[in-house]
C-alpha cells in the first residue's frame, strides 16, 4: 500500500465568499413612507369632503373674503370660496367655489341662483343685518337642469313666489313700487311684484305680479287693480290734513291692491294683462266675490321658499293700458 497520498497546495483551493444578508433598504426609511401614506390618506379624506368647483360672476364681489366667506343654503354651508378674480373684460367678478362633496349634485346644476347677502331695506323689510358684523355671504338656490360649473350671479336676492299664476299690469307711470313688493285681496297678501320694466316701446310700464297658487280663483277677468301706500290722507285746507298708516311693509315698499266682483267668468289664463289704477273706485271696494279656497295651514307657501328669477316680459304683454 501506498501510504503517501497526493495532495495538492492549499493555496490552490477556492476561497469560500461570505456575504451578509441586509434588509432591502434601510429601517430609517420607514418613518418618511408611513408619514406620506398618512397625507396621501388625509388627501383622500379632503378631496371627498370636497366637491367641484364653480365659477359665479357678479357685477361686484367687494366684501368676500377667500377661505372665509361660505356659501349657503337654508343656513347650512354649501361651499367656501376660494378664489377671486376678474373677467378678461375687467368688467366682473369671478367668485370661484369650491362645494362641499354632498351638496354639488343639487348646487351645480342648470336653473341655480346665487346672490350677495347684504343690509338690506327693500320689499318692505330690512334683511341681512346679520351681515354688519360676520360679513356678506353668498346664499345659493338649487337648480333642476344640467350639470353646470358656471353661473351669473344675480344682483340681489330673488323674489320669492313658489307655485301660483302671473299676470302682468299695466300703468302709464311707476308709482311707489318695487320688486317683491307686495299684492294684497282684502288687507292680506296673496302674492308679490315679480319684475318691473318698460314695454318694448317705452310708452308704459310692465309689471308681472304673481299670486301664489292658493289664491288663484280669487282672480278673474273682471277684477281691477290699483296702487296702494300704505297711508290714508284725509281733510282740506280749513279742517286740516291727517294721515294715518295702514301698513307699514306698504309704506316702505309700495303695493298693488285688487277686488273681483261677483259676476263674470270665474278663471284666467297665465300672463292675463289688467290695467293698473292709480286708487281705487269705491264701488270696487263694496265687491265681495264669493271663492272656495283650499285648505292650507300656510297660507303664504312659497313666500319662504327660493323662488324663480324674474321673468321676461315678452313683447306679447305690451299691450296698451285698457
Amino acid at each position: 500500500m501506498n501510504d503517501q497520498v497526493s495532495r495538492e497546495p492549499v493555496d490552490s483551493l477556492p476561497t469560500p465568499r461570505v456575504s451578509k444578508q441586509r434588509w432591502p433598504f434601510p429601517l430609517v426609511w420607514l418613518v418618511p413612507i408611513i408619514a406620506g401614506l398618512a397625507v396621501a390618506w388625509y388627501l383622500y379624506g379632503i378631496s371627498q369632503q370636497h366637491g367641484t368647483e364653480i365659477t359665479i360672476s357678479f357685477e361686484d364681489a367687494s366684501g368676500l373674503k377667500i377661505k372665509d366667506t361660505p356659501v349657503t343654503f337654508h343656513g347650512v354651508r354649501v361651499g367656501t370660496i376660494v378664489a377671486i378674480d376678474l373677467d378678461e373684460d375687467r368688467r366682473r367678478s369671478l367668485v370661484h367655489v369650491r362645494l362641499e362633496r354632498t351638496y354639488e349634485k343639487d348646487i351645480a346644476r342648470d336653473g341655480g341662483q346665487f346672490w350677495i347677502v347684504r343690509p338690506d331695506l327693500g320689499g318692505g323689510m330690512i334683511t341681512g343685518l346679520n351681515t354688519v358684523i360676520s360679513g356678506p355671504y353668498i346664499e345659493a338656490a338649487p337648480g333642476s337642469g344640467d350639470t353646470n360649473s358656471k353661473f351669473i350671479g344675480l344682483d340681489s336676492r330673488p323674489v320669492r313666489i313658489g307655485e301660483g299664476l302671473r299676470i302682468v299690469l299695466h300703468t302709464d307711470r311707476l308709482a311707489h313700487l318695487q320688486v317683491d313688493s307686495p299684492v294684497y285681496f282684502r288687507g292680506i297678501q296673496v302674492g308679490a311684484i315679480q319684475d318691473i320694466r318698460f314695454s318694448s316701446d317705452a310708452t308704459h310700464v310692465n309689471i308681472t305680479a304673481f299670486v301664489w297658487k292658493r289664491y288663484e280663483k280669487l282672480l278673474r277677468p273682471t277684477s281691477r287693480f290699483w296702487a296702494v301706500t300704505g297711508t290714508d290722507i284725509h281733510g282740506g285746507v280749513f279742517s286740516g290734513i291727517s294721515v294715518e298708516v295702514n301698513n307699514l311693509k306698504a309704506l316702505l315698499a309700495g303695493g298693488v291692491a285688487f277686488a273681483t266682483p261677483d259676476e263674470g267668468p270665474a278663471a284666467i289664463a297665465e300672463g292675463t294683462d289688467f290695467t293698473l289704477h292709480d286708487e281705487a273706485k269705491p264701488e270696487w271696494l263694496k265687491w265681495s266675490a264669493k271663492t272656495e279656497l283650499p285648505l292650507d295651514d300656510n297660507p303664504g307657501q312659497g313666500a319662504s321658499d327660493p323662488g324663480l328669477p324674474p321673468a321676461n316680459v315678452p313683447d306679447a304683454n305690451d299691450k296698451a293700458a285698457r
